[in-house]
């Protein structure tokens, strides 16, 4: 009887840590907001954010800083700079018309997107405001035809066709209808195959599907293209923790903190590539350097440690562990599965 009852508690062990492990599903990356850099900044008063992302002409990540305005008329002017992969953020921002300014230096134009935040009496009594996701699209500035030279790979343009189908895939994506985002990518992967943004967003949808293979295969494309961008990379570790390749995972994830070493994302799937191999140790220090980032994000890092202590045999660390991911979390929505774990924890042997 005895071990039977042992059976029975090591496979409920097993299944809440398949629990705790899957707070991050679903979050693979068309854009990234990242850490946020000054949580005492207030922003424009609100709740809302706007994340960005700016492509070179050829649809790669811009690999190096830009400066990135925002104004509305109400609140004035703010400002920011990407960082060394094209992404911006801008946090607590209120309701209204904003007006984005990219300036990538001398040899882009000086881009322009507006973006509206539109907030209604309900949402304005929600704990949590709106996400906006944006690209921006560079393009070359103009030169003197007298003036002869060799162009630059990299400011050939992508042709209008293939961005606008790129566009109207995200448009889809946004509705829920990733069939219909896949059939898009694929038509702008036909007018320009060397489209990085549409191969990584393919994975994404793919990914969103369930249909593992086939966005690891589209991340892999965009990464033949584009060896060093972030943003594939970490997608195509999401895809391998996915598939439980938490080897070749680690190798990706590692890659992709080699451009990005605040990711948050990036460093909770590597993480849960850790705790796969059985590295506690690893894990539990990458979880703790997460967690001395700071941010909401961050929070997930302290239902890991859960996942980890149980594995481990620590009750009383996953205990505290994942009490104070719920006092952080309360509204999580897998709180009362959590709460039943935190239950079974505490019982008597």
């Amino acid at each position: 009887m005895s071990s039977v009852i042992n059976v029975a508690r090591h496979l409920a062990l097993c299944v809440a840590v398949a629990i705790l492990l899957g707070g991050l599903d679903g979050q693979a990356q068309s854009s990234f907001g990242g850490v946020d850099p000054d949580p005492s900044d207030p922003g424009t008063g609100g709740r809302n954010m706007i994340n960005g992302h700016i492509y070179l002409p050829n649809g790669q990540l811009l690999n190096r800083k830009a400066k990135v305005q925002l104004t509305s008329l109400r609140s004035g002017t703010l400002f920011t700079v990407s960082d060394d992969n094209g992404a911006f953020t801008f946090r607590r921002l209120s309701g209204g018309s904003y007006q984005l300014t990219i300036d990538a230096g001398k040899d882009y134009e000086i881009a322009t997107e507006t973006v509206d935040i539109i907030e209604s009496g309900t949402r304005r009594r929600e704990s949590t405001g709106q996400t906006i996701s944006v690209q921006i699209y560079l393009r070359p500035r103009s030169v003197s035809t007298e003036k002869l030279g060799t162009v630059d790979a990299t400011l050939v343009g992508i042709p209008q066709s293939a961005a606008e189908l790129y566009k109207q895939a995200l448009n889809l994506s946004h509705d829920g209808k990733n069939k219909e985002a896949i059939e898009k990518l694929k038509e702008a992967l036909t007018v320009y195959p060397k489209f990085v943004s549409a191969y990584n967003e393919l994975g994404v949808q793919y990914m969103r599907l369930g249909q593992l293979a086939e966005a690891a295969e589209a991340l892999r494309a965009a990464l033949r293209l584009s060896p060093y961008a972030f943003t594939p990379r970490l997608n195509y570790g999401i895809v391998l923790v996915k598939q439980k390749e938490f080897a070749a995972a680690e190798v990706e994830l590692r890659r992709a903190l080699e451009r990005d070493d605040r990711s948050v994302p990036a460093r909770l799937y590597l993480g849960r590539a850790l705790i796969g191999l059985g590295k506690y140790a690893d894990a539990e220090a990458l979880l703790r350097q997460t967690l001395a980032l700071g941010g909401p994000e961050a929070n997930l890092a302290h239902r890991y440690l859960g996942a980890l202590y149980i594995e481990r045999g620590d009750k009383a660390q996953a205990i505290d562990e994942l009490e104070t991911y719920l006092r952080l979390e309360p509204k999580d929505k897998d709180a009362n599965q959590i709460r039943e774990i935190i239950r079974n924890l505490k019982a008597k042997n």
